[in-house]
């Protein structure tokens, strides 16, 4: 997939309602708002020159880097992936713009997966069961699925709700994601694997609050918000999206569900959410360590054998 196609896929999810705060791309008023507003989530703006709209009519404004990176990212550091992601084609933006007809299936490919999502989760609910959605960007080891566990044990069903779109690098692909989700959905009778097409901005407690819109507009009451949500590069706290999400709980009717994370604990000798027990010998796993795992071909301890055998084929 070219990166471009983004913008084709942000147009659909605009065009769906999928986010609270926006249906179309924002022009620098509206920009301005989402600045003071954490609880409003990610802006969404079209660059200019994408190959899949017609600019003839558009009105041009120019978004300063810095104070981008200030308000949304919550950094000084432009050279932040979500800076690099965002200002891939330069800090020219518009509005008031048209999708050109030869694009009109691919795009109707993309809100036709919103909308049956949407009737998916409808028809889930329709069952009276108590629902938690929970997004997921990499293959799930143990630590994760300490995190399925704990919300098994309040909900009656998990959705793993995952993002399909434009990644960065290290990122698990599209491919092996539902590969292991699909996995992970048999493992589990109370597991189902839903993907849906969106964008990544690793925009951590923004994103997260950005997140907790999208699946309320899907139709979903509750979503599972963890440890450095959407952060990359170490550049957020681990718990600052739990804490956005819990001090935004008012603008939402959906309702966050949080916790410290996954573990190892040596003194339980078993994989557990962090606050279950009282040890403070708590070892980390690491997604990074499983990657370089399956890249190398090699067993990681702190996950499913015959996960990684289903998907090692395709790594």
């Amino acid at each position: 997939m070219i990166d471009e196609e983004e913008y084709l896929i942000s147009y659909a999810n605009l065009k769906s309602n999928l986010f609270t705060y926006q249906n179309d791309f924002l022009d620098n008023q509206n920009l301005h708002k989402f600045y003071k507003n954490q609880f409003m989530g990610v802006p969404i703006c079209l660059p200019k020159g994408i190959k899949f709209f017609d600019y003839s009519n558009a009105n041009y404004f120019k978004i300063d880097q810095s104070k981008f990176s200030k308000y949304i990212f919550s950094t000084n550091k432009i050279n932040y992936i979500g800076n690099k992601k965002f200002f891939r084609y330069g800090s020219q933006f518009a509005t008031n713009v048209l999708l050109k007809k030869k694009y009109y299936k691919k795009f109707k490919f993309y809100l036709a997966n919103i909308e049956k999502t949407k009737k998916i989760i409808l028809n889930l609910k329709k069952k009276k069961e108590r629902i938690c959605s929970m997004q997921i960007r990499n293959a799930p080891h143990f630590g994760h699925e300490a995190v399925f566990k704990h919300i098994l044990n309040r909900f009656d069903l998990l959705i793993l709700n995952p993002i399909f779109g434009i990644k960065k690098k290290k990122d698990f692909n599209d491919k092996v994601i539902s590969k292991a989700l699909s996995f992970m959905e048999k493992k589990y009778k109370k597991i189902k694997f839903l993907p849906i097409w969106s964008s990544f901005h690793y925009a951590g407690p923004r994103e997260a609050m950005h997140h907790l819109s999208m699946r309320e507009n899907l139709g979903f009451s509750f979503f599972y918000i963890g440890r450095d949500h959407a952060g990359a590069q170490n550049l957020y706290n681990a718990n600052a999206a739990t804490k956005s999400a819990l001090r935004f709980q008012k603008k939402f009717k959906i309702k966050a569900f949080t916790s410290g994370g996954g573990y190892f604990c040596s003194q339980c000798n078993d994989y557990i959410v962090k606050g279950i027990c009282n040890h403070n010998k708590l070892i980390n796993i690491s997604g990074t360590d499983f990657r370089s795992c399956l890249k190398k071909k090699s067993i990681y301890s702190h996950a499913d054998k015959d996960l990684q055998k289903t998907i090692k084929s395709i790594t």
